[in-house]
């Protein structure tokens, strides 16, 4: 991971997606604990967000989603409220399929053992917006997905 913020061309490398120059517009200039901090806030308005930012922008901001995940454990059950587990796994697939692969494959092992954490603990996520049972498939599709990358 670069050290340095991703540029609005890492959001948006194509320059005409309408859903990257948002999650510029939403996570554009924030450090990584700035992007957690957005995140957690209000998670269901920005879970999309990381679908569509480019692949160089993914990659530095993946571990917002990592950290806010396995937090859930730190956080009782009554005021956990909808932690996207259900979206999320779309949204890591999505940089995993395409051109946007090049840049996110060295997440590879770091995803893997996101996936790991969260088949473990499907439990803490029962109250989410789907049945544990089809959080724990998108968790599985995106293992096996990321199992094959080379």
């Amino acid at each position: 991971m670069s050290a340095s913020l991703p540029t609005e061309l890492d959001f948006n490398p194509f320059q005409c997606d309408l859903d990257a120059q948002c999650a510029w517009k939403n996570f554009g200039g924030l450090t990584l604990d700035e992007a957690h901090a957005k995140f957690e806030k209000c998670p269901e308005s920005y879970q999309e967000d990381f679908m569509f930012m480019g692949g160089k922008a993914f990659a530095y901001y993946y571990p917002v989603i990592d950290r806010f995940l396995r937090r859930t454990i730190e956080i009782p059950e009554d005021q956990r409220g909808d932690r996207q587990s259900w979206i999320l796994p779309q949204c890591i697939k999505n940089q995993f399929e395409g051109h946007r692969n090049l840049y996110v494959r060295p997440l590879k092992d770091s995803v893997l053992d996101l996936c790991a954490f969260m088949l473990e603990n499907i439990r803490l996520f029962a109250d989410d917006w789907s049945d544990p049972a089809e959080i724990e498939i998108h968790w599985r599709e995106l293992r096996e997905l990321v199992s094959k990358c080379t």
